[in-house]
């Protein structure tokens, strides 16, 4: 909790435009960066993912935290400001804690990086009672260049063609096994319709693969376009069903992804991994992705691990 001061910390609300601009504002920020007044828990931020909160400190606004939600489990701080550097810390754990009890015993994780730049931003969260539940390698590879997808070995049959129910069926069966998926605490469905929902306007079935050799099944692999002017994509998914593991065939998978992506114009691919799956760091490696940082998801309750 904060130290001495007595910040309330709640989401902005209608009429509190003067205080949030009155934080460390730019001029005519209000026009490039309207705030949302969403709640931070309830319904509302699942059509308007952003949720800004505001803290005060005696009537006068203290700091401000401008966030959205990724996904329904996965909230961003895209910015902290405090009026004074030197109560920078106070203000942000005591966004950290208000965030902590909003999230409650829902399983809601926020993402930050491992810099310099941040450093104090994650020091106050995890002194408000986050932990680091993971660490995850962050990756980035320009696309030209690449290979059309059918130079690799598999067929493939898209997500169109499957139907839902047979898709999420060998996505599953591709997650077995997966130390870094606690897979066995959620039901399948829902996080595949939650990847939909994260897609939103750009999603589309045929994008989605079962990759087949042989004539039998091989794994998935879901090359997504990111929205915006960037050009830029990622895979959602991607994996082997147990079956057919160890037979250097994730390698060549994550490559046809890549190729999808950059036959459907996608120029530069992001991608990540939790930072202990030294299989898929060595598959990055291979296929010529460069490290370019570490992501933190911390999550509420317990001590740092």
């Amino acid at each position: 909790m904060p130290g001495e001061r007595s910040i309330d910390v709640h989401p902005l609300r209608p009429g509190e435009e003067t205080l949030w601009l009155s934080v460390a504002s730019a001029p005519g920020e209000i026009a490039v960066r309207r705030p949302s007044f969403t709640d931070l828990v309830g319904g509302e931020e699942h059509r308007d993912r952003r949720c800004h909160l505001i803290a005060v400190d005696e009537g006068r606004a203290a700091g401000r935290l401008t966030g959205t939600f990724l996904n329904p489990r996965l909230y961003f701080i895209q910015e902290i400001l405090s009026n004074e550097p030197d109560v920078f810390g106070d203000v942000a754990e005591a966004f950290g804690s208000h965030l902590a009890r909003s999230f409650g015993p829902e399983r809601v994780e926020i993402l930050s990086w491992e810099r310099d730049d941040l450093a104090e931003m994650n020091q106050a969260l995890l002194r408000s009672g986050f932990r680091v539940g993971r660490r995850k390698v962050f990756v980035e590879r320009d696309l030209s260049g690449v290979e059309a997808p059918d130079a690799g070995p598999f067929t493939y049959i898209s997500l169109a063609q499957t139907g839902e129910p047979r898709f999420v069926e060998i996505m599953s069966r591709a997650a077995e096994g997966d130390p870094f998926e606690d897979v066995a605490a959620r039901d399948p469905m829902t996080d595949f319709r939650e990847l939909v929902e994260y897609a939103g306007e750009m999603f589309d079935p045929t994008w989605w693969k079962v990759a087949r050799r042989n004539g039998r099944t091989v794994g998935v692999v879901l090359p997504q376009r990111f929205p915006g002017p960037r050009n830029e994509g990622t895979l959602f998914y991607m994996g082997i069903v147990p079956e057919r593991r160890n037979e250097g065939l994730g390698r060549a998978l994550h490559r046809a992804g890549l190729a999808f992506l950059a036959q459907a114009g996608v120029e530069r691919y992001i991608g990540s991994t939790d930072d202990r799956n030294v299989p898929m760091l060595r598959i990055f490696d291979a296929n010529d992705c460069v490290r370019k940082g570490i992501q933190l998801f911390l999550t509420a309750g317990g001590g740092n691990v």
